[in-house]
């Protein structure tokens, strides 16, 4: 006997009693044997629909025989006794919302007969469709029984893996910029000799496939209009550590906290731009990414004035020359530095009758002497980086004696925020 039941492979030469036991069938009857809905359809080699003697190769069908899915009725093409969901961008418009065609597209794939699955038929809760393709009989599609040499029945679902969230929502924090890392890639823990690989399905993705996403969220106008965004992630290549393509997407939707649906797909192109031609062929189903903004947190330790030592903002009494020093304690943020210049901190100081004096800080050691820019390194968002500021000219002269109110605050993300704490002195 020629199958091994621990490997699952069946090696030459193959007999029908081999056949019967990698299937579990009972029948002698090859054409019975070669249309088994028992068969592994993601093994690289079985049975399928070629004219011929067999030949180790091709492993896939010698012409593209276009059908329809059953639940959601996608054009498909048959490839390796499956059907591949694949269709031109302008029908794809045409049969799913427009501009939102992939994303609206792939909502059914996880009841529908692709990809070797067995699929539903809409308002059918009980018929299911089976989602493999065998030999037809006769001259152009024969049963031929060395189809089965080197089988595998262990074989395992190796379609398209990629980073983007499917049929879930996973959460991003960010500080500075919304992006998301897309790979496109293989799966490392099949054995690719005996096990269907996509470039088996898809002998040229290296070649002349690329990788797109596409986007959908809320639209800032109104509370029903959505809007949808096609990103082009690269050209597919040959895989260089299981990866096809890969790149950090950058989000233009405004910033605050965003929500966005996305899903990837692949596109008959290999540049940035998607015709009415372009064969699109979908691989997954829609995720969900929730953006969650997360500001740099800053605040002022402590504060020193004319002669006193660094003191807690409560304990100072006085500023003496409208002249301090602040020690400030800047955060650490995963995903961006951040350089802390002369004039990006500032002092605001409001006394009198309504007046308010705001003094530029200057990065500066201890004594106040000017050290010039520090950059705050990416990090864990727990950590941080203690620098010192020196603010002159707090408030102007003719108020000595006089209660004013101090504050601080920085310039960040494009806009003055408050630096807590501060404290109430005497003007000296």
């Amino acid at each position: 006997m020629s199958y091994n039941s621990e490997t699952g492979i069946i090696s030459a030469p193959v007999s029908i009693d081999d056949v019967k036991r990698a299937l579990g069938e009972s029948s002698n009857d090859l054409a019975t044997l070669c249309k088994s809905e028992n068969i592994n359809i993601w093994s690289k080699y079985k049975p399928i629909n070629c004219k011929g003697e067999f030949k180790e190769y091709p492993i896939r069908e010698d012409s593209d025989e276009i059908v329809t899915s059953s639940y959601s009725k996608y054009t498909c093409v048959v490839r390796c006794g499956m059907n591949i969901p694949m269709d031109t961008y302008k029908n794809l418009r045409n049969n799913y919302g427009g501009e939102g065609f992939a994303i609206n597209g792939c909502y059914n794939l996880y009841v529908d007969n692709i990809y070797g699955r067995n699929g539903g038929i809409s308002a059918d809760t009980t018929t299911m469709v089976s989602g493999k393709h065998f030999p037809k009989g006769g001259a152009n599609s024969p049963y031929r029984l060395s189809d089965f040499r080197n089988y595998n029945s262990k074989a395992e679902d190796n379609s398209c893996l990629t980073s983007l969230p499917q049929h879930n929502t996973v959460e991003v924090n960010y500080s500075s910029t919304l992006k998301f890392n897309c790979v496109l890639y293989m799966n490392t823990n099949v054995d690719n000799n005996t096990n269907l690989t996509m470039d088996d399905i898809i002998t040229d993705l290296s070649l002349a496939w690329s990788f797109w996403i596409q986007i959908c969220y809320d639209s800032p106008y109104n509370t029903t209009d959505k809007i949808y965004k096609n990103y082009y992630v690269g050209n597919c290549k040959k895989p260089t550590d299981y990866v096809y393509a890969s790149k950090e997407i950058t989000f233009d939707i405004g910033s605050g906290d965003k929500v966005i649906t996305i899903v990837p797909f692949l596109a008959y192109t290999r540049n940035a731009t998607l015709y009415d031609d372009t064969k699109i062929i979908f691989i997954s189903l829609p995720g969900a990414i929730s953006f969650k903004y997360y500001p740099r947190q800053n605040n002022m330790e402590s504060i020193k004035s004319g002669s006193s030592g660094f003191v807690d903002f409560s304990s100072l009494r006085e500023l003496v020359g409208a002249t301090c020093i602040c020690k400030a304690r800047i955060y650490k943020l995963p995903d961006v530095t951040f350089t802390v210049n002369d004039g990006i901190f500032r002092s605001v100081c409001t006394y009198g009758n309504n007046k308010t004096t705001y003094g530029r800080g200057y990065v500066s050691n201890s004594s106040g002497q000017n050290t010039g820019s520090v950059t705050i390194p990416e990090g864990d968002r727990t950590d941080y980086v203690e620098i010192y500021i020196r603010f002159d000219n707090i408030y102007d002269g003719g108020y000595y004696g006089q209660m004013c109110q101090l504050s601080f605050e920085i310039n960040i993300d494009g806009g003055w925020k408050q630096v807590p704490p501060g404290g109430s002195y005497i003007m000296n």
